[in-house]
């Protein structure tokens, strides 16, 4: 009987471990973004724009995951109220490319470009 004790412990210390891994990398995602993290979210959102109503919709969560970084934002441009608007929209059931946006005017000007237009670099 004493044969388990050695591997009860183990265990018990494989599962800490991989529970500590799990709070470490949960711990990443709640620091400061930056302007490429949100501007990437934001692209993100407007890529999956005009994809039809479906269960689990991905415009839901895409606005979920714009808010967080919106919200985590510290750059000079405040993008609070973006990130409530949007986090409003993705616990709803129902949104409009007009109402997306209208809750992301911050997060346009940040990004230099309106919702679903993507990024714009000239050539040369």
């Amino acid at each position: 009987m004493t044969h388990h004790v050695p591997r009860v412990r183990r265990i018990a210390v494989a599962m800490a471990a991989a529970g500590l891994l799990v709070a470490t990398t949960a711990a990443c995602s709640t620091g400061p973004t930056t302007k490429e993290e949100v501007c990437d979210r934001y692209d993100s959102l407007g890529d999956r724009l005009g994809i039809g109503q479906v269960f689990g919709n991905p415009v839901f969560s895409a606005a979920g995951d714009l808010a967080d970084v919106a919200d985590r934002y510290e750059g000079p441009e405040d993008l609070s109220t973006d990130a409530r608007r949007l986090e409003s929209i993705a616990d709803s059931d129902s949104t409009s490319e007009l109402e997306l946006s209208e809750a992301t005017r911050n997060v346009a000007v940040l990004c230099g470009h309106q919702l679903g237009s993507g990024s714009f670099s000239p050539p040369g």
